[in-house]
């Protein structure tokens, strides 16, 4: 049980980071505030041999400022089983934070060590009303930097708003 609430630790480490799927920064809301993470799923798997821990049916994780939900998510460890290295969200995944900010795919992997997020198959992001979309979305978090990729059949697509002044109707 003791290792089992360092597996989920660990988890949460990664939830904070996936703050950053939104295209927007990293907030300060996590572990490192308590501010509680929750995970919920149909079935959890872990496996020590092979470094992972795997959450299964209806998957919703979720802290004060983010809610991200898949089929399944998937975490991968370092060899001691305490840092989480990376965590692939498969089928469905959304994600959406407090500030409305939100993102779609079919995949997505977040890469912890280098701050890195990519988002394949049918992503979309959208700040406000301003979406962009694509084969692929990288979401570069410490540079707050983002790349989107077409492949043959699929550009890339910006719909961007002008800024209302005030009293200005749409």
């Amino acid at each position: 049980m003791v290792r089992l609430a360092g597996w989920v630790g660990c988890t949460l480490l990664v939830l904070c980071g996936t703050v950053g799927l939104a295209a927007q920064p990293p907030s300060s809301q996590g572990p490192e505030s308590g501010e509680p993470t929750t995970v919920t799923a149909d079935h959890l798997e872990v496996s020590r041999k092979e470094r992972r821990a795997i959450y299964t049916g209806n998957v919703v994780a979720k802290t004060a400022d983010l809610t991200v939900t898949a089929d399944r998510m998937e975490f991968y460890f370092d060899e001691g089983m305490e840092v989480v290295e990376r965590m692939r969200a498969i089928g469905h995944v959304r994600l959406s934070r407090s500030d409305g900010t939100k993102s779609v795919s079919d995949r997505a992997i977040y890469y912890v060590l280098q701050e890195k997020v990519v988002l394949e198959g049918n992503a979309k992001a959208w700040r406000q009303e301003n979406v962009v979309s694509g084969a692929r979305i990288t979401l570069f978090l410490k540079e707050d930097r983002q790349v989107v990729e077409g492949d043959g059949s699929e550009r890339v697509t910006a719909v961007i708003y002008p800024k209302r002044r005030p009293g200005q109707a749409r």
